[in-house]
């Protein structure tokens, strides 16, 4: 009897192909990083929001402590005047009444240029949208040719996203008489660049120290801010040459 060969048999098992369940699966991953990303940024909003209040409710305690304070300088300089002029102890009262006087004043203009800055953050005119340069500061140090710097960059905004662009900061001068102009990146060892990254969601810090050449005069500093992002804005701005002590 002979014998039937062949190739061997498989078996098929047929699955069902769904691609609406591939594509929902999809849509849901998305749905959760969209929530998640609301989600930081409200959180973000809020803490911005804590940080805001808080300033507030110091600046209303410390002009309540001016108020105080300046109650008693009234009284104190009533007392003077109606007392001897030359009675030691009360001078010494007025003068350390007027002291804390000119303390808390120097507080709450600190306070309030806090608040402001805090203020242009969170909701700034329809003029300031965009990008702004906050400030340029110079520090004097034990050596007479190097000082220190803090620069800041705002982004105005109501809904803020991730800023990106550069900034150049130029000093104008003189050099033994002859009109002169510095790079930061120049004469600074923390600025290896011209143009300095700008990269930030609410505002940026950029601090150093740099050193001028013997017989260098300062006068001026320019500054020439661009964004590229979220939207292509540019600005100058020029500070006066002062050294705060």
């Amino acid at each position: 009897m002979s014998t039937v060969t062949g190739s061997k048999q498989y078996k098929s098992i047929v699955v069902e192909h769904k691609p609406a369940r591939r594509l929902l699966l999809c849509v849901a991953v998305l749905l959760l990083l969209l929530v998640a990303s609301a989600i930081a940024y409200w959180q973000g909003g809020r803490m911005l929001e804590a940080d805001f209040e808080k300033l507030e409710a110091e600046y209303r305690v410390t002009a309540e402590q001016l108020e105080a304070v300046s109650e008693k300088y009234r009284n104190a300089s009533q007392q003077l005047t109606n007392q001897t002029v030359g009675a030691e102890v009360d001078r010494q009262a007025v003068e350390e009444v007027r002291s804390a006087v000119r303390e808390h004043k120097q507080t709450i203009a600190e306070l309030s240029e806090e608040i402001t800055f805090y203020k242009g953050l969170m909701a700034p005119t329809d003029r300031e949208k965009g990008l702004g340069i906050r400030g340029w500061e110079v520090y004097a140090t034990s050596n007479p040719q190097r000082f220190q710097f803090k620069l800041i960059v705002q982004q105005l905004a109501i809904k803020h996203q991730l800023l990106t662009g550069s900034i150049t900061a130029v000093i104008d001068g003189t050099l033994n008489g002859i009109e002169t102009t510095l790079s930061l990146h120049d004469i600074s060892e923390e600025i290896d660049k011209r143009d300095i990254i700008l990269r930030f969601k609410y505002f940026q810090y950029i601090e150093g120290e740099f050193t001028l050449p013997v017989g260098f005069i300062p006068e001026q500093i320019d500054l020439a801010a661009r964004a590229t992002k979220p939207n292509k804005v540019q600005i100058e701005k020029q500070y006066a040459w002062l050294v705060q002590r």
